[in-house]
């Protein structure tokens, strides 16, 4: 095993980053929250344990040397993965704030409707929701938890199932005009698809258990949004493949329906993300404690 190589004190390093960054000793003193005089020494140690020049000093000014342009880069990576890393172990501070992103779609179709009951047991967090298509790192994004739609394989993070989705056609009620529905006559309606990735393979076993194959022609619109799809159809353009969540609601309400029994299980799933040190905060679990609650009722 060769012998870890000889680090310069970390201090150093953090005077020698943000003197770099700004070409200002002035500068790195006021980030580091020490003296100008500090800063020079904590160059100058860095400068002997490497046995080269960093800056050249000026009258009134700093210039990184060659050497000194080439290492900045590597300090600053440095300390950038360190906080990255450090962010995914330490729960935020703030313990009356609460930071959920997840899929627009989830967030407008099943989870805005039942907020409110989160934030009439939890008065004392304040919830703000980040709706956006793409991951988070939970790298100083201010994000504790997301919800997510995917196979539940995220590197580095802890994932628990929240709700298995399944996929059913559905149709506004005028779409039918209460015929008897065949899947000949299925076919035959005007289809709206929605074009995302996961969904490839659920049309083609929704087309199996139907046994029938939807034509081309019938397809009049296609999406790559669940809520764009949820408009449509509500506003009677076609009947469309979708996930359960997102018109659950509707069901109840009578203003959807699915016109045949036929569904098929979904390829992704939601799930609840975060760093393990998030889900052992108390903000986080009273809210997965109570999404939990809601998807089990």
């Amino acid at each position: 095993m060769e012998p870890m190589q000889k680090l310069p004190p970390l201090r150093a390093l953090q005077a020698f980053r943000y003197a770099a960054r700004e070409l200002s000793f002035k500068s790195a003193a006021e980030a580091l929250n020490i003296s100008q005089a500090a800063v020079s020494t904590h160059i100058r140690g860095l400068e002997d344990f490497l046995g080269l020049k960093l800056f050249v000093r000026l009258t009134r000014e700093v210039r990184l040397t060659h050497e000194g342009r080439a290492l900045s880069g590597y300090v600053e990576t440095g300390f950038q993965e360190l906080e990255r890393g450090i962010a995914l172990f330490a729960p935020n501070s703030d313990p009356g704030r609460l930071t959920v992103a997840t899929v627009p779609s989830f967030a407008s179709r099943w989870l805005v409707p039942r907020i409110d009951s989160f934030q009439r047991a939890h008065p004392e967090i304040q919830l703000s929701l980040q709706p956006n298509l793409q991951l988070v790192g939970f790298q100083g994004d201010g994000v504790d938890l997301a919800i997510r739609y995917g196979s539940g394989n995220y590197p580095g993070l802890e994932s628990r199932l929240l709700l298995e989705e399944k996929l059913l056609p559905v149709c506004h009620s005028m779409l039918t005009d209460s015929e008897p529905v065949t899947p000949e006559s299925l076919a035959k309606l005007p289809w709206l698809i929605d074009e995302s990735s996961d969904l490839e393979s659920s049309w083609r076993a929704f087309q199996e258990e139907l046994g029938i194959e939807i034509p081309d022609s019938s397809i009049t619109l296609r999406v790559t949004e669940g809520s764009t799809l949820v408009e449509a159809v509500l506003a009677g353009r076609g009947i469309a493949l979708m996930r359960y969540s997102l018109v659950a609601d509707l069901f109840k309400a009578g203003l959807l329906q699915s016109p045949i029994e036929i569904s098929v299980p979904a390829e992704y799933q939601y799930y609840l993300v975060a760093p393990e040190a998030k889900f052992r905060t108390d903000k986080v679990r009273a809210f997965v404690s109570w999404i939990l609650g809601e998807v089990g009722s």
